[in-house]
């Protein structure tokens, strides 16, 4: 199934890749607020040398290979963005959605729809939203939720500040941590390979057994640390995003100093050890951290609950500083 997916998708893709080029050069020559968005199925994500499971995903291009999180979006508080959502998956009909972002969608006349619909097969979406608010936010395909989720439809949206002075240290450097959990069960190929159905029923989904814990769609042991030792009094700005479904608890050493930029401040708490960041499923924070009062040993521990039977699924530790 995933290979015959697979061929299907580069058929389709080789047909209209001259109307892709057009579109992303459209896009790239009129306007720094109009992005290009491809929804696919035929993602791959290595766990480890031995295992290779498929994932679904967002990309800015035809040639590029699906990450977990996926596309990013960047823009100023203040501006408004245009999306070009293009469906290329196999699967059911998908689209985009925030939380805290209201994103309009638009017809192909360019008139705003009173009742948003999901993008079917190799048909486009067109979306648009102001940036409002300065901050980190989560997007996702809300079908079928929490497959698409968890399958890996999902990215972040970084809203700048208008002013880049209301940040009392500037940070030299800003990480990107957005973690979620998987459940390899969900990305079998009878799982992911689900035929297209244009009423989008839903898929009926196993329980939800996570065995692997990423970052950035790394494992957590591959994650080398907020900064180098050698530069430790430079400043962070730390980016969380919780992509899974499981509560995310992050505990920091007392030496790391914090302050909350954007996000709910009850997620952050200081206690006699350090601080503690609870992040819900789908929230974010921003976190301005300073190393330099830390030693060079500590670790920021990193732990995964289950939100029902608040019990700890999963624990890994992080170096504060990496040796690279």
């Amino acid at each position: 199934m995933f290979n015959n997916n697979l061929d299907l998708e580069m058929k389709n893709c080789n047909k209209i890749m001259c109307v892709s080029s057009f579109l992303l050069f459209s896009t790239l020559l009129f306007s720094q607020n109009e992005r290009l968005i491809i929804g696919r199925t035929t993602g791959k994500l290595v766990l480890k040398s031995n295992l290779e499971i498929r994932t679904f995903g967002f990309t800015d291009a035809l040639s590029e290979q699906v990450t977990l999180p996926g596309s990013y979006i960047s823009t100023k508080e203040g501006d408004s963005l245009n999306i070009d959502f293009w469906n290329i998956s196999q699967g059911n009909p998908v689209s985009l959605y925030c939380k805290e972002i209201d994103f309009l969608q638009r017809d192909k006349k360019n008139e705003i729809m009173k009742q948003k619909e999901p993008v079917h097969h190799m048909e486009h979406g067109f979306y648009s939203f102001q940036s409002n608010k300065a901050g980190t936010y989560l997007y996702y395909s809300p079908e079928n939720y929490p497959f698409n989720l968890q399958a890996g439809m999902f990215g972040v949206i970084v809203i700048r500040p208008k002013e880049t002075d209301s940040l009392s240290v500037k940070p030299l450097t800003e990480i990107l941590w957005c973690s979620n959990e998987i459940d390899t069960k969900w990305h079998t190929d009878d799982m992911m390979g689900t035929e297209y159905d244009e009423s989008n029923k839903p898929i009926i989904l196993p329980d939800y057994k996570p065995n692997y814990f990423l970052i950035n769609g790394k494992t957590i042991a591959k994650i080398k640390g907020l900064q180098s030792a050698a530069h430790k009094k430079e400043t962070v700005l730390l980016r969380l995003a919780n992509a899974g479904l499981y509560l995310h608890e992050i505990q920091f050493p007392a030496k790391i100093r914090l302050q909350l930029i954007s996000g709910n401040n009850k997620a952050l708490k200081e206690f006699s050890k350090g601080y503690k960041v609870q992040l819900q499923p789908g929230e974010c924070l921003e976190l301005l951290t300073s190393l330099e009062n830390t030693d060079e040993k500590e670790q920021i521990i990193y732990q995964f609950i289950n939100p029902v039977s608040k019990k700890r699924c999963y624990k890994a530790t992080i170096p504060v500083f990496n040796t690279i």
